[in-house]
């Protein structure tokens, strides 16, 4: 007599297998495809020839390492972890796998997702710290399973002066590079003119001059050193067209409301507090009441208002 737990799907008619593999997670379609090679080859099919399903991997590249599968409005992830009592729990959208080496199957799920179902990787948090030595031969690997679309959050708690520009010198970043690592105060960060997309965490590094040459759409700053000296002449070249022509967001961390007087003193027009806009910043509409508007000599308008920032007091600059 048949086991009736188990389910003889590999015999359905190919509609009816193709049905059945639709309503997978992808968590649970990686698992079948691991089941066989038969299985693998059929999920492989199915999922490149008919089902309509688009899913991107986010890399979790950190002490505890995580494969996320994205293509809805949730994320799934398979956790690498040491602890031999979890292998196969499963929590919501996260299922654990026991692993020796973590590292090495954490490489080896990734090249499977890749290619068996040409899922790239285009979201990634690396922490440079939590591997170290390991750092370039991780990004060595990392640059054949990346797409063009790209998130990338670096940070770490140890210097990352040789990681950084090996990680930009050998991966494509076109969209949005975070970088939340420690960097030496005479580091010089060169970028890519392929990034839209600049935020800096820790920016103590970053100079006037350093500033003036990055030509992203948006760009946040946070523990500057740049004075607020250097700040009036930043957008003073801004109004004249000899930087950041490109720049339609900026946002960068003021001591104080204090030090407007001094980062402001250039052509402005004040904007009155009941005057409600609705200004875009990461193509999103909001609304801001009043704000301090400047010109550039091309006619193209930019509106300064000040917020809160995680701990910090951001002045912000949106052009329109």
């Amino acid at each position: 007599m048949k086991d009736p737990a188990k389910f003889p799907l590999l015999h359905l008619p190919l509609l009816a297998i193709k049905e059945v593999l639709s309503t997978l997670s992808p968590l649970d379609l990686v698992n079948f495809s691991l089941a066989s090679l038969k299985s693998k080859k059929v999920a492989k099919y199915f999922f490149n020839q008919h089902l309509n399903l688009q899913y991107i991997l986010w890399l979790h590249i950190e002490e505890q390492l995580e494969v996320g599968i994205y293509g809805t409005e949730e994320v799934y992830y398979f956790k690498l972890i040491s602890d031999k009592t979890m292998e196969g729990l499963r929590e919501e959208r996260k299922l654990f796998k026991y692993s020796e080496d973590p590292l090495i199957d954490f490489k080896k799920y990734v090249d499977y997702a890749f290619e068996t179902f040409c899922w790239p990787v285009s979201l990634l948090h690396f922490d440079l710290g939590a591997f170290g030595a390991q750092n370039t031969s991780i990004i060595d690997w990392l640059k054949f399973h990346v797409e063009s679309y790209t998130y990338f959050y670096l940070h770490s708690d140890i210097i990352s002066d040789e990681y950084v520009p090996y990680f930009l010198n050998n991966i494509e970043v076109t969209w949005n590079l975070v970088l939340g690592a420690k960097i030496s105060d005479n580091f010089q960060l060169v970028l890519p003119r392929s990034i839209e997309v600049l935020d800096i965490f820790k920016s103590n590094f970053v100079t006037f001059d350093q500033l003036s040459s990055f030509d992203c759409e948006l760009i946040t700053l946070c523990h500057t050193k740049i004075s607020n000296q250097e700040l009036n002449q930043f957008f003073k070249n801004w109004m004249t067209s000899k930087s950041n022509i490109n720049l339609q967001t900026f946002s960068i961390h003021i001591e104080s409301m204090e030090s407007l007087a001094t980062i402001l003193n250039l052509p402005h027009e004040r904007v009155d507090p009941g005057t409600v806009r609705t200004l875009r910043r990461y193509k999103r509409p909001f609304r801001v009441a009043g704000g301090i508007d400047i010109k550039r000599n091309d006619g193209k308008i930019a509106t300064f208002f000040v917020e809160p920032y995680m701990e910090f007091l951001h002045l912000v600059m949106i052009t329109r």
